[in-house]
């Protein structure tokens, strides 16, 4: 029988005291109270809770977007002032409570609706993870980012074969920088050409809302362009009339009735290329007068920007829509947005072909009108068809457009209105743009890589002979040109007073940059071991045809950066146009052959290649970025070829008769982990493939051999923990700079 105590009530109480425990009694006799868990919260703290989340969210997202737009070394005060304006809006979001504010002033709301299906209408920011916007863009074999892409893969492998403590502080450095740009290579984001920089909040109104330019000024312009057509219309606007542009311009500033998005576009493009042209020819007016130029291009490019991000991902296929989509593309080239630029190509190719712009009529054209409404939609077809071509290469993608599908004559029509001369330079970028497409298809497409190699040595051949013939028509063009133009035989300059005369000058040199870069990619694909006697030279990489089609890359790279004279407008054309339109393969070749047989003069033109990008670099990021990634690679080379000069120096004085062994040990000690880069980036022979004849790029050629794999899984413990290290030190490189320069989307 159990005597239950009543509790007597002290602290402790006497029960709690004999069993020894913790007393739980209030002393006033009643049962302690239990802390108990709320269950239900109200609606309006649940509503609070959201919107702090969501307000959260939105802060976060405005400084990953002003970590993308603020370049890291930007201490300028344009570039402070944008990242006080960013932190403002984050602190005015925080005070206000307002997500819809936020996104309001930092304009990250409006994004292509072509390339991510965002804008008015479209798909939120928050509709998509975060992991989603990390993605990187594909890029195949005969883009510059694939060969980094496969170096990364074996980059532990030559971390652990490199002897750091055996070279020299500044040698050392240098790798270490030139590991790190392999290494980031592999972390490249889409997100860096997916948007403009200059686009805006759309209004509620839509563009109608957006400011204009005084109308006296637009008719200022029309009557000048009526009376004098500027080069703009005959290097871009091959498909467009000054009376069809002028039409567009009195719908949208002279009329009340509605204009599609396509008509703004189209008339703030031309607007922007008009006030372009004029500021370039502005030296003579004085500086209000071009800093007036300027102001109106700024506004141009921001309307055309804000139009562009905001145009719906369905749009009907018309000519007009085609037309935007085109100058749109054109655009996105002028300002480095490659990513983009392919986006809008492709939506205005598959217009095209849904219209059936790239076929002939089945039934005969009865008139000159009928005549001439079909040369122009060939035309539209022609500059999607270059574009497309030129796009995919860079990316190392198969083209949208496919040369047995066309069926139109490979030039442009009698009435198209076009100079001669510019209608031969248009013809030739035609037969341009189809080599292109079979400099991939026959030489970097997956379907190549795996031919024999005999097959595509003869496809190269077969190439190498069209782009010389193209070369010789070009000259031929440009000696039938020139004495019309200046018949003293002078050069003309960016201040001559003929300005179509320098324009069409300049494009021929320009064009033949562009041709010899496609040679080098040509020869870049046929090994030394399979070339002919003359072509050859003892231990080398590539085949002197391809070493000499570099150096003439860069001597005519040169003239026109010369040419150019002091404007910086025209100097950032020319590159994005030349230099980063396509992949400019000389200059990899050139550094890997300093590598290999440390040639001086070789060494001379990479610096003058770096020397002169660096002014341009100023106005354009995408140059800025080239010129860092280049610089790094030049004072590798020249670190390279310094300390071999000075081993060999110290050979020669105090160990005469170890010459042999000594030239050994230098290029293990200097030379093995430069040449294992160059061998995964298929730049250098592999001693196991000499029975190949054909250098192999990317992952997806198998080139790799089991001795490399094994020995990057015997080593991965250590190599982790010499990677670790390296990444640990990144404040110095951004890990975007190899991307953005390569194409990364």
């Amino acid at each position: 029988m159990l005597v239950q105590i009543r509790c007597d009530k002290q602290s402790p109480c006497s029960n709690c005291r004999i069993a020894n425990r913790a007393c739980s009694s209030n002393g006033l006799g009643q049962k302690p109270r239990e802390a108990r868990q709320r269950v239900l919260i109200s609606s309006q703290y649940e509503r609070k809770i959201d919107q702090i989340e969501t307000r959260l969210g939105g802060i976060e997202k405005t400084l990953q977007e002003l970590v993308r737009c603020v370049k890291p070394n930007d201490r300028s005060p344009a570039a402070a002032a944008a990242a006080a304006a960013a932190v403002a809006a984050v602190a005015a979001t925080v005070d206000k409570g307002s997500v819809g504010s936020l996104r309001s002033q930092t304009g990250s709301s409006s994004m292509c609706a072509v390339v991510d299906g965002k804008g008015e209408g479209g798909v939120n920011d928050d509709d998509y993870d975060d992991d989603e916007d990390d993605d990187s863009a594909f890029e195949g074999e005969s883009s510059m980012a694939a060969q980094t892409a496969f170096a990364s893969e074996f980059l532990e492998v030559a971390v652990t074969r490199s002897s750091l403590r055996e070279l020299s502080p500044d040698m050392r450095s240098a790798l270490a920088l030139l590991r790190r740009i392999f290494c980031m290579g592999s972390r490249k984001c889409a997100t860096f050409e997916s948007s403009f920089a200059n686009q805006k909040p759309l209004p509620k109104g839509g563009v109608r809302e957006l400011p204009q330019l005084p109308k006296s000024l637009i008719e200022s312009i029309l009557c000048e362009i009526k009376a004098s057509p500027p080069v703009t219309f005959t290097l871009i606007w091959a498909f467009f009339t000054v009376e069809n542009f002028t039409e567009c311009c009195r719908r949208v500033f002279f009329t009340s009735g509605d204009y599609s998005m396509a008509t703004f576009i189209v008339v703030y493009t031309g607007l922007y290329y008009l006030f372009q042209e004029k500021s370039m020819a502005s030296s003579h007016i004085g500086r209000a007068r071009t800093a007036e130029l300027l102001q109106c291009q700024n506004l141009c490019r921001d309307n055309l920007e804000t139009a562009l991000a905001n145009l719906p991902l369905l749009m009907p296929a018309r000519m007009g829509n085609i037309e935007a989509l085109l100058l749109g593309a054109t655009y996105a080239v002028e300002t480095s947005k490659f990513t983009l630029a392919w986006q809008l190509n492709t939506a205005a190719v598959m217009m095209c072909q849904t219209l059936g712009y790239h076929r002939r009529p089945l039934v005969a054209l009865v008139g000159d009108e009928a005549l001439a409404d079909f040369e122009r939609k060939s035309a539209l077809f022609w500059v999607a068809y270059m574009l497309d071509k030129g796009l995919a290469l860079r990316f190392g993608r198969a083209s949208v457009v496919h040369d047995f599908d066309i069926s139109l004559p490979r030039e442009l029509g009698a009435s198209i209105n076009v100079s001669d001369p510019w209608k031969m330079v248009l013809n030739l970028w035609i037969r341009h743009a189809e080599l292109m497409g079979r400099v991939y298809d026959q030489l970097y497409s997956p379907a190549a890589l795996g031919r024999p190699p005999e097959q595509r040595i003869s496809s190269a051949r077969h190439l190498v002979d069209a782009v010389e013939k193209l070369m010789r028509d070009s000259d031929e063009l440009g000696q039938r040109v020139r004495p019309s133009f200046f018949p003293r035989g002078d050069d003309p300059g960016p201040d001559a007073t003929n300005n179509v005369a320098y324009t069409i000058d300049m494009v021929l040199r320009a064009d033949r940059v562009t041709y010899l870069s496609s040679l080098t990619l040509i020869y870049r694909a046929i090994s030394p071991l399979t070339a002919s006697s003359r072509s050859r030279t003892a231990n080398t990489t590539f085949s002197s045809e391809c070493v000499d089609a570099a150096r003439r890359a860069f001597a005519c790279h040169a003239e026109c950066m010369q040419l150019t004279g002091r404007s910086l407008s025209l100097k950032a054309s020319y590159l994005h146009w030349t230099i980063l339109y396509a992949p400019f393969i000389p200059f990899v070749v050139l550094f890997c052959h300093v590598i290999e047989t440390s040639e001086g003069q070789d060494l001379r033109r990479l610096a003058d290649f770096v020397a002169s990008l660096q002014p341009i670099g100023t106005i354009s990021q995408a140059i800025d970025t080239l010129h860092r990634v280049c610089s790094v690679l030049y004072n590798v080379a020249s670190q390279y070829v310094e300390a071999k000069a000075q081993q060999q120096q110290q050979q020669q004085q105090h160990h005469q008769h170890y010459q042999h062994v000594e030239d050994r040990d230098l290029d293990i000690m200097y030379s093995g982990e430069f040449d294992l880069y160059l061998g995964m980036l298929g730049f250098m022979p592999q001693a196991d493939n000499n029975n190949l004849s054909v250098v192999t790029l990317g992952a997806g050629a198998g080139a790799a051999d089991s001795n490399i794999n094994n020995g990057m899984m015997a080593g991965n413990n250590e190599i982790s923990q010499i990677l670790d290290r390296i990444e640990q030190d990144q404040s110095d490189f951004n890990p975007g700079v190899w991307s953005s320069i390569i194409g990364g989307p």
